[in-house]
């Protein structure tokens, strides 16, 4: 999951975090590879501190102090008293309010729409001995992964790739795969329950703002299996197909949580 270096350094930024009261849940792909095996290794390590702008101003005062370093022009970005790349983001109680974050020199604004379930749906894990964090469950980074791939398609390809991940691997070891729910749905083949589920859990906890997203997000990437579908590649076309059915699956999942 997460490397010595990076565990150190997250300990460094709680003990910060604990002298403002604050919040810290780990997100994006280090979360993820707490649940599920992605493929790869993550540089770095997303982290969201519930904190607003003005505090969190002073927050960033404390991590310089104890040698952290904030990289120049990308705000979010720092560079740990251990060397591990940190992507940390406010989101305070004003900021999750506005479901936007806007760094103050303008030049970088990013959705909050879902981070509510960041701070509500956390769980606490160990990463190695004495090593407990909060970290946010697979149906709230899918969540989180299809706001940013709808804000910017064109530079999140690894939100989709995480997300296709998800979308193959999730309750692969639960029993809830054999679920009556599962079954009444009729999938065009059990190798979709996992998606079935995932979508399920994400409509469960969806609002109406959430439900919308993820509606629209599902729409462009079905045209967008569709367009890799026409394509005269035999391996396009099957991923193409599979990715399609999940979606489908997904949606499926995703609407009868929502109608309940």
């Amino acid at each position: 999951m997460l490397n010595s270096a990076q565990i150190e350094d997250l300990a460094q930024l709680h003990a910060v975090a604990e002298r403002f009261a604050a919040e810290v849940v780990i997100i994006g792909a280090a979360a993820l590879l707490c649940f599920i095996d992605l493929g790869r290794f993550t540089r770095d390590v997303d982290l969201v501190v519930a904190l607003d702008l003005a505090d969190f101003a002073a927050f960033s005062s404390d991590l310089k102090a104890i040698g952290w370093i904030q990289e120049s022009g990308r705000e979010h970005r720092w560079r740990g008293s251990k060397g591990s790349l940190i992507d940390l983001v406010p989101a305070g109680v004003g900021l999750r309010a506005a479901a936007q974050l806007v760094w103050p020199d303008g030049s970088f604004a990013m959705s909050l729409v879902g981070f509510e379930h960041v701070f509500t749906r956390s769980k606490t894990i160990s990463l190695g001995p004495g090593a407990w964090f909060k970290v946010a469950p697979p149906p709230v980074i899918a969540l989180l992964k299809m706001v940013a791939s709808s804000e910017d398609p064109h530079r999140r390809r690894k939100d989709l790739d995480d997300l296709e991940s998800l979308l193959r691997q999730y309750e692969a070891k639960s029993d809830r795969i054999f679920g009556d729910d599962v079954f009444a749905a009729e999938l065009d083949d059990f190798e979709y329950a996992n998606a079935f589920l995932l979508g399920s859990d994400v409509g469960a906890i969806a609002t109406d703002k959430d439900a919308e997203i993820v509606l629209g997000f599902l729409s462009k990437q079905r045209m967008r299996a569709e367009e890799l579908a026409a394509l005269d590649r035999d391996d396009f076309q099957r991923e193409a197909l599979r990715f399609q059915m999940q979606l489908k699956a997904f949606q499926m999942g995703f609407n009868a949580t929502r109608l309940k």
